[in-house]
């Protein structure tokens, strides 16, 4: 059981932190959020072998720090899962107008191959389904909002239709994911401020590939214990992105979760001192495969290295580039005596301005964990950039506004964990 320590215990943890603290925390994050979101990594995705380049980054680091394999031999854990992927360059033109990828237009995720051209033809929320069933071999236009209303019926038959092409027009924001099944006809996703009402034909160029066994891995790093060893704390985050759409462009993913994996170091390198060294062991996992269904988390509750049952909490990292706002737990109401502990250390030492609590989401690496009886929190920034999906969620745009601060906070936390 996890149990509250007294008022006094809690100021002496934060006064100790907050005067012994090494600044450089920061400028360490900030050098690993660089690396990790560098053309070297593409998206650290599926593409130019960008996501096993990170696997094997991030083990460096676990053993540069003095972490060790769990069984002394083995750093990662293999698993597989299906993706969708466009290794070649993809494009777009309407008529005259050659579109930029990223920038102004996306492959929808689970597109197919496709090299053809099709006439423009519209069509609002009466007429999509009528229309996405009839055998005409056109390129059908409709807003997002459309979509998104009848977005059940319309991904349905995205499966079914054999002739033709579909453009979803997006008001504000382009926004990627990982595909892990393919539809029978090409989808792309524009600015509809830039899609032009006379538009007349359509060309769509893509190669797809899908692979229903492509090979992740999850990176595991301990700290033993000096007291009771069999007893885990276990800190997470998701080292992989969205990885690239053709071979120009890619996803940095700064925020989104390089910074989850800077703070995943820092918190390495923080209880890998022997001064810092704890009476439980504490295990770190870099895990693969959430941009693509938390696959790798899930991968993990099923095929455990060490005993669930053994794990007195996990924090999962993800999206921590900001804090202007403070910070969100999901399972904050589902573990409420915890969530009560890390908001007392936070009253004390004010490290961040607010705390928010939801409860149960499906929305990170946690989930797994949590269903399976494992008390568990997932911690995000909020405020600051909005870049999230794309490709502007770059390195040099990321604040890290609170990093230190948030850094000290689950520090604490962790060390209030007795």
């Amino acid at each position: 059981m996890l149990r509250i320590p007294s008022l006094a215990s809690l100021i002496f943890i934060c006064a100790f932190l907050q005067t012994h603290f090494v600044f450089a925390q920061q400028d360490d994050a900030r050098k690993v959020i660089t690396e990790l979101t560098s053309e070297k990594y593409f998206g650290r995705g599926y593409l130019k072998h960008g996501d096993k380049k990170a696997a094997h980054f991030i083990k460096k680091q676990f053993s540069k720090l003095g972490l060790k394999p769990v069984d002394d031999k083995h750093w990662f854990q293999h698993f597989t899962h299906p993706v969708n992927r466009f290794p070649k360059n993809v494009s777009l033109t309407t008529d005259t107008k050659n579109w930029i990828p990223g920038k102004e237009f996306l492959i929808h995720h689970q597109s197919p191959s496709a090299n053809g051209t099709w006439p423009i033809a519209w069509a609002d929320s009466a007429e999509i389904i009528s229309r996405l069933n009839n055998d005409y071999d056109s390129c059908y236009v409709i807003t997002r909002q459309v979509f998104s209303k009848q977005q059940k019926e319309i991904t349905a038959l995205l499966f079914k239709r054999k002739k033709g092409a579909l453009v979803i027009l997006e008001p504000h924001k382009l926004t990627w994911s990982v595909g892990t099944s393919v539809f029978n006809i090409p989808v792309v996703e524009v600015y509809d401020s830039l899609f032009s009402r006379q538009t007349k034909n359509i060309t769509i160029k893509a190669d797809a590939v899908f692979d229903a066994g492509y090979d992740s891995k999850n990176v595991i790093g301990l700290i033993t214990g000096n007291k009771t060893p069999d007893s885990l704390i276990v800190i997470t985050a998701h080292y992989d992105h969205l990885g690239g759409m053709g071979n120009k462009t890619f996803f940095p993913g700064a925020n989104d979760n390089a910074s989850g994996v800077a703070m995943l170091l820092s918190l390495a390198e923080y209880f890998s001192k022997k001064e810092n060294q704890q009476p439980y062991s504490i295990l770190f996992i870099a895990f693969a495969g959430e941009e693509a269904g938390l696959q790798g988390s899930k991968y993990y509750t099923e095929h455990p290295i060490l005993p669930l049952s053994k794990i007195r909490f996990l924090i999962n990292l993800d999206l921590l580039g900001t804090g202007d706002d403070g910070i969100m737990v999901v399972n904050a109401t589902e573990f409420e005596k915890d969530f009560s502990l890390l908001q007392s250390i936070n009253d004390i030492a004010k490290f961040v301005s607010n705390i928010g609590k939801r409860g149960k989401a499906k929305n990170s690496d946690h989930y797994y964990f949590s269903e399976k009886g494992v008390p568990a929190f997932f911690i995000y920034t909020l405020g600051g950039v909005t870049w999230y999906h794309d490709v502007m969620d770059k390195a040099e745009t990321l604040p890290l506004t609170k990093y230190n601060n948030v850094f000290q906070l689950l520090k604490s936390f962790v060390l209030a964990l007795q």
